[in-house]
């Protein structure tokens, strides 16, 4: 029993670690995240279809530290006797908790987006957030989808961590459909997620949205709604003081 729940210590150690800073880390994490996601618990916990992985990324290590936990807990305590799952459950989702909450502690902004898959490119005096389209809107639409605002809750906390920065949100779609339904799409998209983030009072002296349409097409183009080119980049550069 306790080389079994050494062991599994060792896996929600290993998990929730590497949802912390390093690159490595979060390439483990992501791992780890994923056979989770294909667990039938995954689906029972956090809905069905695409919606279970959207709904667990957006969760904080500490919700990911609960379920994970609990799930490699029941699992090391029923390999032991027939009541040893909850128990073990209850063990793990303690120590799991316990243990994200620490990682979240310890979490800068830019990891805790590029935790949920939000790119976060420093270049300078210049800073570019990359977001897939699909964890933002509905597909082909520009409705904002009602688990992406904690996401755009903590792009507007790291945009007030800068200062003294100009904010350009462009969306950007694929030359599938003709230019004159792409253009006004993407133009609607942006102003969405400007609008949004005005409302969460960031810190800009200058704030503007664009429709880049198909101009900027970053894979071989095509249809599919999860493509790199549907996709939100705002773009942060340092103002003259």
């Amino acid at each position: 029993m306790k080389i079994i729940m050494l062991c599994f210590f060792s896996v929600i150690l290993f998990s929730l670690q590497g949802c912390a800073s390093s690159a490595a880390g979060r390439g483990a994490a992501g791992s780890a995240d994923q056979a989770y996601l294909e667990t039938d618990y995954a689906m029972r916990h956090f809905g069905d279809s695409g919606d279970v992985s959207t709904a667990y990324q957006n969760s904080s290590q500490t919700a990911k530290g609960v379920v994970i936990g609990g799930v490699v807990g029941a699992a090391a305590g029923s390999a032991t006797s027939p009541v040893g799952g909850v128990a073990g459950f209850g063990l793990g989702a303690i120590f799991g908790g316990a243990l994200g909450k620490y990682i979240d502690s310890h979490t800068t902004l830019a990891d805790k987006l590029e935790n949920r898959h939000v790119r976060v490119i420093e270049m300078g005096d210049q800073i570019l957030i990359v977001i897939n389209s699909t964890t933002l809107f509905y597909p082909n639409t520009s409705n904002i989808r009602s688990d992406a605002y904690d996401t755009l809750d903590l792009v507007s906390q790291y945009i007030n961590s800068k200062t003294n920065m100009s904010v350009k949100i462009a969306a950007y779609t694929s030359a599938a459909e003709p230019e004159r339904i792409t253009r006004p799409l993407s133009q609607q998209q942006a102003d969405h997620v400007m609008k949004y983030l005005w409302n969460r009072h960031i810190n800009t002296r200058l704030l503007y949205a664009e429709g880049g349409g198909s101009s900027k097409l970053v894979t071989a183009n095509t249809a599919n709604w999860d493509s790199d080119n549907y996709r939100v980049e705002i773009t942060l550069e340092k103002l003259p003081v």
